[in-house]
């Protein structure tokens, strides 16, 4: 019976044993797991910290930088002098307006007149360029959204695809209400979403697709900025840069909704032809304006606006002239 005793209490002492080690592991299992979710909470508010002064500091450098290139910008205006080889009146009307005021893109709309030349001439001959009108459709055609947030080349654009295709282009304000523009022009200039532009979404069907134009933020705001002075002080479009001092207190109050405007802007287009990819061209300002890229993207534009029904752009070999004629308009005259 002593034996037995023994063997059972030395039993229970091994099953303790047994228990308080299993208890221990558990312990210590709890502590390990404890101190990894700690770790973890502490790394994820150092990225959370990181990520904000990564954030903060690119916002301060955009800031920066954005006052610098409007300071340069500004210092390097000059009143602007016009030549006018063929005695063109809206270029005589630039060239007086010059004494007055600094140019910064003097006569385009005059100059994109003249891309379209006959069968025959010499695509690159600025002085014997024939001015052929350019108006809506007689016949039905596909029109294609020609999409920027404000200050990335809407007007550049623009005349681009109307020299392209000899066909009028409509904003959004008009088509929305003008019937006639339906069917019969070859693109709508639109800023949508932005609160500049005007949703068309009950038109999607009339529509081929969509050009959209992308600028680097850093250069697209402060110039809607200068257009949205010239506007509200009533002065003619790209005829002065706004002063400094307004610049700085634009950029303090909204730079950071309009960089908000400019995300929802791209990632609005970006998604609408999700599903169509096909259907949707970027390019970029930086491209179109570059001496190397610029008649290449002239030229995948105008690829994308002939796929268009009732849309027939000029012939391969005189894209690069029209490039230089609507982008490089100070190499052919106008200084």
């Amino acid at each position: 019976f002593s034996f037995h005793k023994q063997k059972q209490s030395s039993g229970h002492s091994s099953t303790a044993a047994k228990q308080t080690r299993a208890d221990n592991r558990r312990t210590e299992t709890m502590q390990q797991s404890t101190m990894q979710q700690q770790d973890s909470k502490t790394a994820s508010r150092s990225r959370r910290a990181a990520s904000f002064v990564a954030a903060t500091a690119g916002l301060l450098c955009f800031l920066i930088g954005t006052s610098v290139m409007y300071t340069t910008n500004r210092s390097s205006s000059s009143v602007v002098a016009v030549t006018n080889p063929n005695n063109n009146p809206d270029i005589e009307e630039a060239s007086s307006l010059s004494s007055s005021t600094s140019l910064l893109r003097p006569s385009r709309r005059a100059l994109s007149e003249l891309v379209r030349v006959e069968d025959g001439e010499d695509l690159c001959s600025y002085k014997r360029a024939k001015l052929i009108a350019v108006s809506l459709a007689e016949h039905d055609v596909s029109p294609t959204y020609q999409a920027s947030f404000p200050g990335s080349g809407a007007r550049m654009t623009h005349e681009l695809i109307r020299a392209l295709t000899g066909i009028a282009i409509s904003t959004d304000h008009a088509y929305a209400v003008e019937t006639n523009r339906h069917r019969h022009s070859v693109a709508v200039k639109t800023h949508y979403p932005d609160p500049n532009g005007v949703p068309l979404d009950e038109f999607d069907e009339h529509f081929n697709g969509a050009v959209l134009v992308l600028r680097h933020p850093a250069k697209a705001i402060p110039s809607f900025f200068n257009f949205w002075y010239e506007r509200v002080h009533h002065l003619a479009n790209h005829s002065t840069r706004a002063p400094l001092e307004e610049w700085i207190k634009f950029r303090d109050t909204s730079l950071v909704r309009q960089l908000q405007h400019y995300q929802q802007h791209m990632d609005f287009w970006m998604q609408k032809y999700e599903q169509n990819k096909e259907k949707l061209l970027v390019v970029t300002y930086e491209d179109m304006t570059d001496d190397v890229k610029g008649p290449e993207t002239t030229a995948r534009i105008a690829e994308f606006l002939n796929a268009a029904e009732g849309v027939q752009t000029v012939p391969p070999e005189s894209i690069t002239c029209i490039w230089q004629k609507v982008v490089k308009y100070e190499d052919i005259g106008i200084k």
